[in-house]
């Protein structure tokens, strides 16, 4: 005759102790992972918009796009219109971490880099291209596909930066999208270190 050994009351109540500790191990490191997927997605959708717009400044005798609500001929782009045509109808300018943002599109273009006519400036004005930023993480609160850098009448301050841009939409970093086409995640140390130098590059073209 065959017999059948039960567990005890003791040995279930291990095992399931057992099982609670190696699910609260697991599910940090799983969050973890998918933290960085989403975050390596948004540097894949900044450098998708790089790579357009650097197409776009080819087509268009060395311009930048324009991205203005208010220009002369009274028409409105953001710059997923004006870049349409380079990033495909279906391109989705959304953070992968903030499914829950109000906005459109997540990404706010520098508006320093358009004339007040409505045009984008030459890349060739631009005196740092690799240090000017062209695309960053809008707040949770902003809806403008722009930010409005120009609106600063004594210069962009780090306090004035953190209110136009999400600084810490990865953990301690956000993602940033330069003219010249490179992407980057930079913590708030490194922005408010580029900041220090009144009229900064990495605002300013």
């Amino acid at each position: 005759m065959s017999s059948h050994r039960a567990f005890t009351l003791i040995e279930l109540l291990a095992s399931i102790a057992i099982v609670g500790v190696l699910a609260g191990l697991l599910i940090p490191v799983t969050g973890a992972v998918r933290n960085k997927a989403r975050a390596a997605q948004c540097l894949s959708n900044l450098r998708q918009v790089g790579a357009a717009s650097l197409l776009y400044v080819n087509e268009h005798r060395g311009r930048l796009p324009s991205v203005s609500h208010m220009r002369l001929d009274g028409l409105s782009y953001s710059w997923t219109e004006t870049l349409q045509l380079y990033v495909g109808p279906h391109f989705i300018g959304r953070c992968p971490a903030r499914p829950e943002h109000l906005a459109k599109v997540t990404y706010g273009w520098n508006d320093l880099l358009v004339t007040p006519a409505g045009e984008g400036v030459r890349f060739g004005a631009c005196r740092t291209p690799s240090a000017t930023l062209m695309l960053a993480e809008i707040p949770d609160d902003y809806t403008a596909e722009h930010i409005h850098f120009s609106g600063a009448a004594r210069g962009v301050t780090p306090a004035f930066f953190r209110s136009n841009v999400r600084v810490d939409v990865h953990g301690s970093t956000s993602n940033y999208l330069f003219v010249d086409g490179h992407v980057a995640p930079l913590d708030w140390n490194a922005i408010q270190g580029r900041l220090a130098t009144p009229q900064s590059v990495l605002v300013y073209p």
